[in-house]
């Protein structure tokens, strides 16, 4: 991967914990009763769920680019 790709991937990971921060207040108001740790484990937890998914859909995208996912013709035919 190229360094401006990684540089995208993470200032995207950085707006979405910032995003979800600031949604998690205006949707519960300046009184939540939710710690500073509690919203770090909500961000952390959104965020890693993010990247577990977008991990699995590499891993699809690269196994049938490269023929993983293509049938086998039968022995002897």
């Amino acid at each position: 991967m190229s360094r401006s790709l990684i540089l995208w991937i993470v200032a995207a990971f950085a707006a979405l914990g910032v995003l979800l921060a600031v949604l998690m207040r205006g949707w519960m108001g300046p009184e939540m009763g939710v710690s500073g740790h509690g919203m770090f484990a909500f961000i952390i937890g959104a965020v890693l769920t993010l990247a577990v998914s977008m991990g699995l859909f590499l891993l699809v995208f690269h196994s049938a680019r490269h023929g993983h996912d293509d049938i086998d013709p039968p022995p002897g035919s």
